[in-house]
């Protein structure tokens, strides 16, 4: 290892070397700069911006050069493939020797769709390290031809999914594939092999419980389909909050009426949650207090009247944010709002002395 580098490795180098380094301007080699770059980036230290800047400078085919050394450590292997998303570099990278599986575990998630097939035929790799897998199912670009695969592998190679488990996986996502389920089923984790806790066994039951076809509706009245609620009752906790963070509009409206308080409140923060549902979800007294505090405590929302009239006239909603917001209801919702029993009598007796003075001014 050059001199310069061990010296800044060792934190030996003056500040003003040192930034220069990580800026490029010392006379290294290229293969040396490069774990000198990865260890300003990895330890977290105050170059870390600037060797990031000049990682994403440097010319695709200097690093392809640098590549073709012995790469001991391998971290400069881990910044390439983190920062770059140049197709063959990466692949040059990924079949590196040195390689290791510690590291492909820790880049999966940065990889473009295009190179994610290298990581799933390296069985060395995926072997030492079965997450690799696990996140390559979960890889927001990753095909479905890779899902499969990963699938397949953790049935006949690693033996982790029973035959059922495995089937249903696959059936899974040839319904994604066809577009008759939407595309976060297919991200969704194997089921949680530890046994559930007492209180998510106990909401398990609740939700098992509940009739098939009770008719659930979302926002706009549309029902949803059995067969979707019967393959949601299925899944375990942990899939059903993934799926709460990154499902669709069906499957936000049955997972909001789970027993589970972590199911409920990752559907309010699911990305793709619109406001009509999130008005509708405000109204309805079956979800957690905490469902509650996250919506009134987003301004987008509060700017919307009926997400804001929803949180007053809801009673589980808390009275120090419905004492905050019912000022904002017209007139008309504060009459109704004096007469429903269903809110505390401080709400109401505030609305009357509000009105009240509304009308003396």
């Amino acid at each position: 290892m050059h001199l310069i580098i061990q010296k800044f490795i060792d934190g030996q180098l003056p500040e003003a070397m040192a930034k220069a380094l990580v800026s490029g301007n010392l006379p290294v080699p290229p293969g040396d700069l490069l774990v000198g770059l990865a260890h300003a980036v990895f330890q977290e230290t105050p170059f870390k911006e600037a060797a990031v800047g000049t990682l994403t400078a440097m010319p695709e085919s200097l690093l392809s050069s640098a590549l073709l050394l012995p790469q001991d450590p391998p971290d400069p292997l881990g910044l390439i493939l983190t920062y770059r998303k140049e197709p063959a570099l990466l692949e040059t990278a990924l079949l590196h020797p040195d390689m290791t599986s510690a590291w492909m575990e820790r880049v999966v998630p940065f990889l473009p769709g295009s190179v994610l097939e290298i990581p799933l035929n390296n069985q060395v790799l995926w072997l030492e390290r079965p997450a690799i897998l696990d996140l390559l199912e979960e890889h927001p670009e990753a095909e479905y031809v890779i899902k499969r695969r990963v699938n397949e592998f953790r049935r006949d190679v690693l033996r982790l999914a029973t035959p059922e488990i495995a089937a249903e996986r696959l059936e899974i996502i040839d319904e994604v594939e066809a577009g008759r389920l939407d595309r976060a089923w297919s991200e969704l984790p194997m089921p949680s092999a530890a046994p559930e806790e007492p209180q998510a066994a106990e909401e398990a039951e609740v939700d098992a419980a509940r009739p098939e076809a009770e008719g659930y509706v979302d926002d706009e009245g549309n029902p949803i389909p059995l067969s979707l609620t019967k393959r949601i009752m299925r899944l375990r906790t942990n899939q059903k909050i993934m799926l709460a963070i990154k499902g669709g509009k069906e499957e936000r409206t049955f997972l909001i009426r789970e027993a589970n308080r972590l199911i409920q409140v990752n559907v309010v923060r699911n990305p793709r949650i619109t406001e009509g549902e999130v008005a509708f979800i405000a109204q309805m007294r079956t979800v957690n207090e905490e469902v509650i505090r996250v919506i009134a405590a987003n301004r987008e929302w509060l700017k919307k009247y009926p997400i804001v009239k929803a949180l007053v006239l809801n009673p589980k909603t808390p009275i120090a944010i419905s004492l905050n917001l019912f000022k904002r209801l017209v007139d008309l919702d504060l009459k109704l709002l004096m007469r429903d029993k269903g809110v505390t009598e401080v709400l109401r007796r505030e609305a009357k002395r509000y009105l009240e003075s509304k009308m003396h001014r």
